[in-house]
């Protein structure tokens, strides 16, 4: 996986899709850090986005789910959001946002790894 040209070592590019890493990301950084996912996918025309999530509290789950509907402004009609948690809490939240992008017509799944989400970008 190599790093993208963007300011932030947190988003990654691997195989057309963006990865984007929000392991302990303070607050103050998930706005920022959301427009330049959204940005980058809009502009290079990528087709999917991996959201890794952290050990996030509620406010910064809350803040991506929010920020990042950004993406249905922005991207493709055939891009994929894939959601991956990596505790109980934030599956949790992950599995909400899933069901509302989903209704609100972006292909959004949720995974409990990225190994099953890269499975999902492979059977395209």
């Amino acid at each position: 996986m190599e790093a993208t040209a963007t300011a932030s070592s947190r988003i990654r590019n691997d195989d057309a899709r963006l990865q984007v890493d929000l392991t302990a990301c303070s607050l103050e950084e998930l706005p920022a850090l959301c427009a330049e996912f959204a940005a980058f996918c809009a502009t290079t025309r990528m087709h999917g986005g991996v959201l890794k999530g952290g050990d996030e509290d509620l406010p910064r789950c809350l803040a991506v789910r929010d920020l990042l509907k950004i993406l249905m402004l922005v991207v493709p009609p055939d891009f994929r959001l894939a959601l991956v948690p990596s505790t109980p809490r934030t599956g949790a939240i992950y599995r909400r946002t899933e069901a509302e992008f989903r209704a609100a017509g972006l292909n959004a799944r949720f995974f409990e790894s990225e190994a099953l989400a890269a499975q999902w970008f492979g059977s395209a």
